[in-house]
């Protein structure tokens, strides 16, 4: 359960960073504020929670998996965006 919660946290927290970051390359600061203050609010009850000490262990071993997912993704070339899908479909 523990693990769980863990990568839930982290995995909600890549989730928010990529959404400010999008929403700076848009051009819409008021997106990026909101999703960069909820980021911080995720970040800081993550950070609280591995104080306690066992929760350690999970984000070890979450951060290895997800090291692990990467490597992987990287190997097999990183799949097309959504760009490109759009490009294929306009061209068939």
């Amino acid at each position: 359960m523990l693990f769980y919660a863990v990568a839930v946290f982290i995995s909600f927290l890549m989730g928010l960073l990529a959404m400010t970051r999008f929403a700076r390359s848009e051009s819409k600061p008021v997106l990026a504020w909101i999703n960069g203050i909820a980021a911080a609010a995720v970040a800081f009850t993550l950070v609280v929670n591995l104080l306690r000490g066992w929760p350690v262990l999970s984000m070890v071993a979450t951060l290895l998996i997800a090291a692990g997912l990467f490597i992987r993704w990287n190997r097999a070339a990183r799949p097309t965006g959504i760009e490109d899908a759009e490009a294929q479909a306009e061209a068939a």
